[in-house]
């Protein structure tokens, strides 16, 4: 989502800003409270004041923001990250309160008191310039500041109410869930080598025989659309049979011996007498025109230097057509490579969380391939606690525990359900937004399904499953 389509926060230059609010058009997805550097946005309901005492808010049920916490981003981002995820785009400037970027800078640092800012510090006003907060060097003066339970903040600073850092490596230990639960058909033996299992091409005689046709005609589909070739590739599942890159090489060496042939015959179609000087410049012009279309074929590599594995090779002249003859061809080779929800990666920095973490915590982040024996499923699990006021009243780190999880295989499809288990950390899924403690993910293979082997290390879990029969 480009910043510029958000035109309150396009305000910039010099003179006064305005504290950031939330308006009553909120639908309480709770996407900017985890985006907040200063742990100012809270869901409605209590509100805090500058003593840090509880009062019933006036903002009803929606987010809203704490004035004096807000700092507009000032020193972390040159953008509000608020204003950056709202889909709603309700995070608004309040014009009843000017402040100046020197007054949200000294708020900044009193509210991290930890942190060291650069004088030319990241700011709305000059978008694109700094470098964004830092941890300061442990000393006396940087300790955090303590919150007394129901009250204002004890030890040195006592103006605002309610400080929080949004993000800490410090924090009581957590329960972690131990080894996955699987139900269904575990087979022994190393996880890299069922999925290999997996991933072997199983050929019947009528696929060899096409394997014969691919390897005999590979210089000719060289000439098709880079889609249909990478199609055509994974199709068959066997480089060793036809792959794009040296498909295409031998399709050029082709056209540089076709083309001139193909012109030499125009030429004495239209009256040219064969074995003459005249007929020169024809085969000429095929190798011309060959030489352009290689350049034309090849030029990511050739101009933009980009590496073989990266490239994308072109069609020839002749390349369209010869793919619509073909096309029931490529379509019995074609093998469905599906994948799941993969979110788009959101803004995010040291002190805020990536929105592809918030969709982790709802089990939607996974990844399928299928192959001729079997499945390969990857599902990426949380890897940090979400900032909430919650998180820091009770002295969480953001590393977040390993969940408890449960793994089915059976039927045509895997289940994995998650849970959290720290009943503390439990507790703060029940207050914080977009935080559910449990999650269950029906990931559908289309069956019917053999034996599996699962993997779990670094906030991954990897099941490899074998089709029946494999």
């Amino acid at each position: 989502m480009s910043l510029g389509t958000f035109p309150h926060r396009a305000r910039g230059g010099a003179g006064p800003s305005m504290a950031t609010i939330i308006t009553q058009e909120c639908i309480n997805c709770g996407a900017c409270e985890p985006e907040c550097p200063n742990t100012a946005i809270y869901q409605g309901g209590v509100e805090y004041d500058l003593a840090g005492a509880k009062r019933p808010a006036l903002h009803g049920d929606i987010f809203y923001i704490v004035p004096e916490k807000c700092t507009e981003c000032v020193g972390f981002f040159d953008y509000e990250a608020c204003a950056a995820v709202c889909p709603v785009d309700c995070c608004v400037t309040d014009p009843e309160r000017p402040e100046s970027e020197d007054a949200l800078m000294v708020r900044a640092r009193e509210l991290h008191p930890d942190k060291t800012f650069d004088d030319a510090f990241p700011s709305r006003f000059s978008p694109g310039r700094g470098v964004p907060a830092k941890e300061a060097a442990p000393s006396v003066a940087a300790a955090p500041v303590a919150v007394a339970s129901g009250g204002a903040p004890t030890g040195a600073r006592t103006s605002v109410g309610r400080i929080e850092r949004a993000l800490t490596r410090r924090g009581k230990a957590l329960a972690s869930g131990g080894p996955a639960r699987v139900a269904g058909v575990e087979i022994d033996g190393p996880f890299d080598d069922i999925l290999k299992r997996a991933r072997e091409p199983h050929h019947t005689p009528s696929s060899r025989l096409l394997g014969v046709l691919l390897r005999f005609s590979t210089p000719f589909l060289g000439a098709l659309p880079h889609a249909t070739k990478k199609t055509l590739e994974l199709g068959y599942g066997d480089p060793r049979v036809y792959s794009a890159q040296p498909s295409t090489a031998l399709n050029i060496l082709l056209n540089f011996a076709l083309y001139p042939v193909v012109f030499y015959a125009i030429g004495v179609v239209r009256g040219v007498v064969p074995f003459t000087e005249g007929d020169k410049s024809w085969i000429v012009i095929g190798v011309i025109i060959a030489s352009i279309e290689t350049l034309i074929r090849l030029r990511q590599g050739i101009f933009q230097q980009l590496p073989a594995d990266k490239m994308q090779y072109g069609a020839s002249f002749y390349g369209a057509p010869l793919g619509i003859v073909l096309q029931p061809l490529i379509a019995k080779l074609l093998r469905s490579l599906r994948s799941g929800h993969v979110p788009v990666e959101g803004f995010y920095g040291n002190e805020f969380e990536a929105k592809r973490e918030r969709e982790r915590r709802y089990g939607e982040v996974y990844a399928v391939e299928e192959f001729d024996g079997g499945y390969y499923v990857r599902l990426e699990l949380p890897r940090t606690i979400p900032p909430s006021a919650a998180r820091e009243e009770r002295g969480f780190g953001d590393v977040m525990p390993d969940y408890d999880l449960d793994v089915h295989v059976g039927g045509e499809g895997v289940t994995i359900r998650g849970s959290v288990v720290d009943p503390e950390l439990r507790a703060v899924c029940g207050i914080s937004p977009a935080f559910p403690a449990d999650f269950r993910t029906e990931i559908p293979l289309g069956g019917p399904l053999g034996g599996f082997r699962h993997r779990y290390s670094d906030k991954t879990l990897e099941v490899a499953v074998l089709k029946a029969g494999a």
